[in-house]
This record gives structure tokens, C-alpha cells and sequence, in this order.
């Protein structure tokens, strides 16, 4: 079984940081490199087995070779290990002891391959170790961040590979006033300061390493004034938290002019309040730093405020998402999304074809908060009349399994609001949808309250688009590497938030069974690295599936789910006391199957839909590079698995004391991470994203 393990087997606590911090010292900056950097301790370790290599060596120069050797604890027979690689390198000289690895002769930038030793008497034990290779330096090219007049900015540019130390030049333009390109020695260097004028400035830099070696890169800066906000356009949003001692949901539809004025409607529920479908009297976006801002809406019922951080630009200088998160309501907080709206999906007439749709939220205020989530999918024809719906709710007063949905869809107006009447049995909710583009919409639960505490939940709606020629879903629809996110939570002790990350792979329709991990948060009854193998799963009519997961020594756990795509789609889990429910995303599967551990640019991350009022994250400009996630108030270290995607690590934020952490790669410019809770601070899950 292809199962998703960490490179050193971490589990809880103070081990868990004591191996992080050894790996750090052999997983440094690709761009700060050594062609001899060892590493603090043994090179790679599992149960049974350890490598070594010559001087603890795990990073070198492209070209050369490595010498590896391996020890199996209690091998009688003296039986050794098998070898296998994973990367572009070869391995030679192979003995059971001992093996020779060569890296590529060219390489651009950096790469990471993997080693792995197994052992003959026990195939159980294992050992993998990642090399990374460095060759011709190559720049980071993601555009800038646009600055703005009196503003505080700051950028880094940087180099993969190389032989450090780096000589730093700009070889062609100048930067604008008040900014200073610094220095540095390192593969990394800064762009920094306060713009007093605003302009386009392209230039050209050039990073030479010790074996002269030369990156260029030519970027623009632009600099826009003062007045002149980060987001410009048209943006859809999606917002769930806790206010007023209860769930909280607000999404909405908005148009940011030059001058940063906003015009627009929304929906916003909380425990105390219900105002479906607002215009917006007025509203303001301004800059504060960088790609951070403040986006203030205000209404008839009142202002809500939000600090956002954009992700970096197109090539066009284009923002396309954001991070949100709640500020200016007491202690309660939350955090949501923002994403520029295709206009040419805008239609007079309501959305049609096949969708599914997925919502988390609760139905209660604090301290009796009832979190239920619901998934289901409906075709809609032209007129807006829904037919073959159906839908599975784990909502505990009235919950529904593979029930008949009807009801009906409107047309949006203007700003792409429309309302989705669904019907199953007796119950009857309403939502309003604010179209994204035209496979996706932001979904809110907008039933009035009367009585309060009516449910307030939020999610998405999402086009179909089928796994064979015909457009139907069949048992070859996870064929596909897949994460899945539950959120949900129980009750009324801190930490309340309960959560699941994981991933399901090697899917096999024939025999109809997946392969699945998952890493689990339960108000500290943590659990990592939970394996299933050969788990049986089903796919019927309209992309409806069912999959169950048990293991030994573990409570045996099933589920339901809709796919709008192969691997992808939306999860519940019946009768679960914790309500969960949430996604699955399809992963991608990487050239030559390695998953990296470096990603070039900047990510920005947030918490999605959060289960408990705190902690709620807002993180802008992340660095995730070979072992380390770093902000100005938010730092980690992992390791990816490069089989599966999967890392395992800690973080430790400002305020806030370190937690472990596992995480997914989704995409090149996506990864979820999972914070498993603590006695004082409840887990979240995190999204991680560069678009």
C-alpha cells in the first residue's frame, strides 16, 4: 500500500519540535547552500532502521555523489535493505548496506529526491532520507506586489540554487523614491521602505553566486497613489466566524473603484440578526502595508470591517483572491475569502446543468452551539426548476440521507446574487448564491430569524463536470489523489473545534476499495497519521458516493459524498456528534511524482470556515521553503512526504503558543494545514494560497 508517512516518524510534543529543530539545520534555504551541509543528528530514522550518510551530508552540488549507508536494528541474519529513489537522481553501487547516490549532472535552481531504505527481514521498517540538490541558480520571478504612495512596502526576491554566498546588483532601471534595494549575501535579498511618488519603474536584477554563476530577473514595480486601493474591481466573498456569542455568516458581492470606494450588496446572519440581501450604503478599502489593507462595508444594519491580504499579482498586475478576517466586533472573530468575479459568467438568467453543492455551519448560539453540515447535488434547466436532487444533512434535529431535493433557482441580478430554494420533505431552506465565475458560486443559508438562532451556514455550489465522455461519475471517479477537510465541533468545554485533514489515494474501482490517512483534532484527544488500507468505497447515480474508514484500534468512521469533478467534491459524515462535513479536493500530481517542499512567491493563509471563536488566523506574505513555513507572526517547521504531499511539523504564532501541525499539498499554489488543539487553543484548519 502507497500510504502518505512523514520523512522522520514525528508524532506529539516535545519530540516532535526536538527532531523539527535537527531537521532545520539540514534543510536550510536552497538559496543559502553548501555543497556539504550536514545535518544535526541521524540523516534519516524509522522504526528498524537508520541511514547515515558521509559527514551527515544532505544537501550537494549537481554532478556529484553521495554515499548512503543503512543499519537494521535486530537483524539477526544480517538480511540489510532493499534501496529505492524517488527523483531524478540514480543510485548505484547497490548493496544491502549500502548504496551510491549520483545527482543529476544539470540542474536549474534546486531539487529534492528521496531515498528510501527497507528492511529485507521486516518489510514494515523503513528509513527515507531527502537530498537536495542545488545547481545553476535560478531566480524567483513572481511579479510584485504593487506599492503605494506612503505606504509601508516590503518585498523579498530571491534565488534557488547556487553556491552562496550571492552577490546582489540591480543591473538595469531604478527603483522609486523612498525604496532601497539591500544587499545581501544570502540567496535572498529585499526591496524595502516608503514610495514618495507614484510611477512604473522596471528593472533588472542580478544575483552572481561564489562559482559566478549569474541569475537575472526582470521585474516592474508599480507604484499607485496613495488613495488607490490593492483591490480594484469586482469581487465576490464569503465570510463564517462568531459574533454576538454565536455563528456568524456574511457574503456578498462588491465593486472597488480607483479611489478604493465600494459600492455592492451582501447577506450577513448572526445569532441575534438576520439581513438577507442589503445594498450597501457606502464602503472603503484601504491600503496598510505591503498587500495588507482594511475593507470597511457599511449598510442599513450596520458596519462590518474586515483586514484583508492579498495574493501576489498576475503578469497583468491583476489581485484574483484575498484573505479575510473579521475585526472591530469584541472577542469574536472570524475569517473568509475573497475572489475576483468573472463578469462574463453574469447572466439575466438562472445558473443551469448539473451541480453539487456543500455547507458547514451551526444551528445554535454558544454554549449549546450545534454544528451540522450539509451535501447534496441538483440539475437545473433553464426556466430554474430544480430536478434529480439529492441531498444528506447530519443536522441533529432533522437529519436527511440520500433524500430527494427539489426547489428552484433564480436568476442574479446585477452583482450575480440570486436565491436557491430547496425543498426536502417537510423542510424548506433558502440561500442566496453570489456568482465567482461560471463553475462556482459562494453559497449563504439566508432563512429569516424568527425565531432567532435559525441556522447560519455558508459554502459553495459547483458545475458537474463528470469523469467519463458521457458526463457521468462511475467507480473510476477517484482515480485521482484526493485531500479531504471536515469541519465541525461539540460541545460547550474549550477547545470546541473538531477536525479532520487527510488524504485518499490508489483508488481502485475494480475491487471498489481507496487507501486513506487521516490526522484528527478532538478537544485534545489529537490523533496523526491514522492509516487505512483498502477501504471500500461506492459511486452512484449523479456523483453520490459512500466510503467508510476503519482501522484497528481506531473508532470506525463513514461517510457521504458528492463529486463535481474526479477526486473532487463534497464530504459528510452521518450521525457524526461533531456535525462534521466539508471538501474534497482533487491533488495534483506533481512531474516525476515528487511533491516539493519548496514553493517560489508568496503565499497568504487564513482560517476557513471556523469552528470555534479563536484562534483565528490571518497570515500575509508566507515564505514555504525545503522545511519552513515563515511570516512576520507566523513560523513553522515541516517536512513534506514527496510520495504523498503530506508534511507533518509545528508552528508557533505570535501570542499564541506552538502547536504541531500537519499539512496537505493541494497545488503548486494551494496547501491546507491542519493545527492540532492544545488544552488552551482549539485546532483550525488553515488555507495557504498564492492566487
Amino acid at each position: 500500500m502507497s500510504v502518505i508517512r512523514p520523512v522522520l516518524p514525528w508524532r506529539r510534543g516535545a519530540v516532535v519540535r526536538s527532531l523539527l529543530l535537527s531537521l532545520w539545520a539540514a534543510l536550510a534555504l536552497a538559496a543559502c547552500s553548501s555543497s556539504t551541509r550536514p545535518v544535526t543528528g541521524s540523516v534519516g530514522v524509522s522504526t528498524g532502521v537508520a541511514l547515515a550518510t558521509a559527514n551527515s551530508v544532505t544537501e550537494l552540488e549537481e554532478g556529484t555523489t553521495l554515499q548512503v549507508t543503512a543499519s537494521v536494528v535486530s537483524d539477526v541474519n544480517n538480511a540489510g535493505v532493499t534501496w529505492s529513489i524517488v527523483g531524478q537522481g540514480t543510485l548505484t553501487d547497490i548493496t544491502t548496506t549500502s548504496a551510491t547516490y549520483n545527482a543529476p549532472a544539470s540542474v536549474a535552481g534546486s531539487i529534492a529526491d528521496q531515498i528510501t531504505a527497507t528492511s529485507i527481514a521486516d518489510s514494515t521498517a523503513n528509513a527515507e532520507v531527502t537530498l537536495v540538490v542545488d545547481g545553476t541558480p535560478v531566480m524567483d520571478l513572481t511579479p510584485l506586489f504593487p506599492a503605494n504612495v506612503n505606504v509601508p512596502y516590503g518585498v523579498n526576491l530571491s534565488v534557488a540554487g547556487g553556491e552562496a554566498p550571492f552577490a546582489w546588483t540591480l543591473i538595469e532601471g531604478t527603483l522609486p523614491a523612498g525604496l532601497t534595494f539591500n544587499g545581501s549575501g544570502s540567496g535572498v535579498t529585499s526591496i524595502t521602505g516608503t514610495a514618495t511618488a507614484a510611477g512604473t519603474f522596471p528593472f533588472t536584477a542580478q544575483a552572481v553566486d561564489t562559482n559566478g554563476s549569474i541569475a537575472f530577473g526582470a521585474f516592474t514595480l508599480i507604484v499607485n497613489p496613495q488613495a488607490s486601493c490593492l483591490l480594484q474591481g469586482r469581487y465576490a466573498f464569503l465570510f463564517s466566524g462568531f459574533r454576538g456569542g454565536g455563528g456568524a455568516t456574511h457574503a456578498g458581492s462588491i465593486t472597488i473603484d480607483a479611489n478604493g470606494n465600494v459600492t455592492g450588496e451582501q447577506d450577513y446572519k448572526d445569532g441575534n440578526r438576520s439581513t438577507p440581501h442589503e445594498i450597501l450604503s457606502s464602503g472603503t478599502c484601504a491600503n496598510r502595508e505591503t498587500n495588507s489593507g482594511v475593507l470597511t462595508l457599511n449598510a442599513p444594519s450596520g458596519t462590518l470591517t474586515y483586514n484583508f491580504s492579498v495574493t501576489p499579482p498576475d503578469t497583468a498586475g491583476v489581485i484574483h483572491s484575498a484573505r479575510l478576517q473579521l475585526i472591530n466586533s469584541g472577542s469574536d472573530s472570524g475569517s473568509g475569502e475573497l475572489a475576483l468575479l468573472n463578469t462574463t459568467a453574469l447572466t439575466t438568467t438562472p445558473p443551469s446543468g448539473n451541480f453539487a453543492f456543500g455547507l458547514v455551519g451551526v444551528t445554535s448560539n454558544e454554549p449549546d452551539t450545534v454544528h451540522f453540515g450539509s451535501v447534496g447535488r441538483f440539475t437545473v434547466g433553464s426556466s430554474g426548476t430544480l430536478s434529480a436532487g439529492l441531498i444528506d444533512s447530519n443536522a441533529s434535529a432533522a437529519p436527511l440521507s440520500n433524500a430527494t431535493l427539489t426547489g428552484t433557482l433564480s436568476a442574479p441580478d446585477s452583482y450575480g446574487r440570486g436565491t436557491a430554494i430547496l425543498t426536502s420533505g417537510s423542510q424548506t431552506s433558502t440561500l442566496a448564491y453570489y456568482i465567482v465565475n461560471a463553475n462556482k458560486m459562494y453559497l449563504i443559508e439566508v432563512d429569516p430569524a424568527t425565531p432567532n438562532y435559525t441556522p447560519r451556514a455558508t459554502g459553495y455550489l459547483t458545475a458537474q463536470s463528470g469523469d467519463a465522455s458521457d458526463g457521468s461519475f462511475d467507480d473510476g471517479a477517484l482515480a485521482s489523489p484526493s485531500i479531504l477537510s471536515l469541519w465541525g465541533g461539540q460541545g460547550t468545554t474549550e477547545p470546541v473545534a473538531v477536525l479532520s485533514l487527510g488524504r485518499l489515494s490508489n483508488a481502485n474501482a475494480a475491487a471498489g476499495v481507496v487507501d486513506a490517512v487521516l490526522d484528527t483534532t478532538n478537544q485534545d484527544a489529537n490523533s496523526a497519521d491514522t492509516l487505512y488500507s483498502a477501504q471500500p468505497y461506492t459511486i452512484g447515480a449523479g456523483g453520490r458516493g459512500t466510503l467508510t474508514l476503519s482501522a484497528a484500534g481506531v473508532t470506525t468512521r463513514s461517510f457521504v459524498f458528492y463529486l463535481d469533478a474526479t477526486a473532487d467534491g463534497y464530504i459528510l459524515e452521518p450521525g457524526s456528534s461533531a456535525g462534521s462535513a466539508g471538501l474534497l479536493e482533487a491533488q495534483y500530481i506533481p512531474s516525476g511524482g515528487i511533491y516539493p517542499n519548496s514553493f517560489t512567491g508568496f503565499f497568504v493563509g487564513g482560517t476557513q470556515f471556523a469552528s470555534a471563536p479563536g484562534p483565528i488566523d490571518l497570515i500575509p506574505l508566507v515564505s514555504v521553503d525545503l522545511g519552513t513555513l515563515s511570516s512576520t507572526n507566523t513560523n513553522g517547521l515541516y517536512a513534506i512526504d514527496p510520495a504523498s504531499g503530506r508534511g507533518f511539523g509545528s508552528l508557533t504564532e505570535s501570542g499564541v503558543q506552538s502547536t504541531d501541525a500537519a499539512l496537505y499539498v493541494v497545488s503548486p499554489t494551494k496547501i491546507d494545514l491542519m493545527r492540532f488543539s492544545t488544552r488552551a487553543v482549539d485546532g483550525t484548519i488553515d488555507w495557504f494560497v498564492e492566487h
